[in-house]
């Protein structure tokens, strides 16, 4: 039962964390005041939390089926 809460909180808890670092910027990029540097060091967090998010998702899904089967 937990694989299956996990399997299902993960992709809400990583689309909240994505929420919340551009929710900073926001502005900034609305106004086009963002410099490159800010911009790449923003997209590098961004990779890395789809990263992190998309590896806790399979291993999830991967102890999920392990469990129904």
């Amino acid at each position: 039962m937990i694989w299956l809460l996990a399997v299902i909180l993960i992709p809400v808890i990583v689309v909240a964390l994505l929420f919340l670092s551009a929710m900073d910027d926001f502005a900034q990029i609305i106004t086009f005041l963002l410099d490159f540097r800010r911009l790449i060091d923003d997209l590098w967090h961004v990779l890395l939390i789809l990263l992190l998010g998309a590896a806790a998702e399979v291993f999830s899904l991967v102890m999920w089926l392990g469990h129904l089967l």
